[in-house]
């Protein structure tokens, strides 16, 4: 076994507590992590079952597990601290963001039924592009001429990562990572407002215990009750879940937006080596190239933002 060296260990340590980018960084990184291997079991279950000659379960169900069992894993810290830690100061805030939550996890969750992981990862990418053009139109904040650049090149690498599958019998399913991105850079928006007064785990409960009321609904109607072999990678969702969520709120907490922005291109390498190595799929040259200018978007829009916050 390879022995760990205690003064790495104490140096690390150190660092660890007088540097809050650092560990924004690490939990950052550590969240992405845990989304991907979530992706990677969304589309475990539905190529499986599709294998298996069976329909494969509603993204909407899979979202309404994967909140509920991952509530479970959060009640021992709503025992522990009690009717607190349901007590927040902005109802409305919440509310808003988990609907525009639930809706970008249905619509990335039924785009990874289609789409291999690499090439639906790489379009989420758009969400910063997108969270961008909507301070400008709902803000209205400055846009000035570098992220507008910016956000052009990041557009062209998405309809690059586009055209590698726009050549298939998809149709509108296409559509879909579009979508979840518009979702999920508005519910950035609102995460980050609300750890300013609300603290992470208590975001992260409301999330989890108002959408799966929310998602249950259509479960009921149009669901299947899982399968036995389903339930353990349900479970393994919901823990994920719940990490992931934590982890993000806590990287909020510790450092800037624009700081973390970069950090979140771990969840495409992730993906994409979950694919190859789970599902044999290899990205096309295409699919790359499209999902570096999009990283390279952003950087160019982190950057731009860290010069004008200075």
């Amino acid at each position: 076994m390879l022995a760990v060296n205690p003064l790495f260990m104490r140096d690390f340590l150190i660092f660890w507590r007088m540097s809050p980018h650092f560990r924004g960084a690490i939990w950052k990184i550590t969240a992405f992590l845990f989304f991907s291997i979530i992706a990677g079991i969304v589309r475990y279950l539905s190529q499986t079952t599709q294998a298996m000659g069976h329909a494969p379960l509603p993204a909407f169900e899979l979202a309404f597990f994967q909140s509920f069992l991952g509530f479970i894993f959060m009640i021992p810290w709503i025992i522990h601290n009690g009717s607190s830690a349901l007590r927040t100061r902005h109802p409305l805030l919440q509310t808003s963001r988990i609907l525009l939550y639930a809706l970008g996890v249905v619509f990335f969750y039924s785009a990874l039924s289609y789409i291999p992981l690499s090439q639906a990862v790489a379009l989420m990418f758009l969400g910063p592009l997108f969270t961008t053009l909507g301070a400008r139109i709902f803000l209205k904040e400055k846009l000035s001429g570098e992220r507008s650049l910016a956000i052009l090149i990041g557009f062209i690498g998405g309809l690059i990562v586009q055209t590698t599958f726009l050549d298939t019998s998809l149709g509108l399913y296409a559509c879909l990572p579009f979508l979840a991105a518009l979702c999920f850079s508005g519910d950035v928006l609102l995460v980050r407002r609300l750890v300013q007064e609300d603290s992470p785990h208590l975001v992260v409960t409301y999330l989890l215990v108002f959408i799966a009321p929310l998602l249950l609904i259509p479960t009921l109607l149009y669901g299947a009750w899982p399968e036995p072999w389903q339930w353990p990678w349900l479970f393994a969702m919901g823990g994920c879940a719940a990490s992931a969520h934590l982890c993000l709120g806590k990287a909020f907490t510790c450092a800037e937006v624009t700081y973390l922005t970069p950090f979140v291109f771990t969840k495409w390498f992730a993906s994409t080596l979950i694919g190859f190595v789970a599902f044999a799929e290899v990205p096309s040259l295409w699919t790359c190239i499209g999902a570096f200018i999009l990283m390279g978007s952003i950087i160019m829009l982190s950057y731009r933002g860290a010069r004008q916050s200075t």
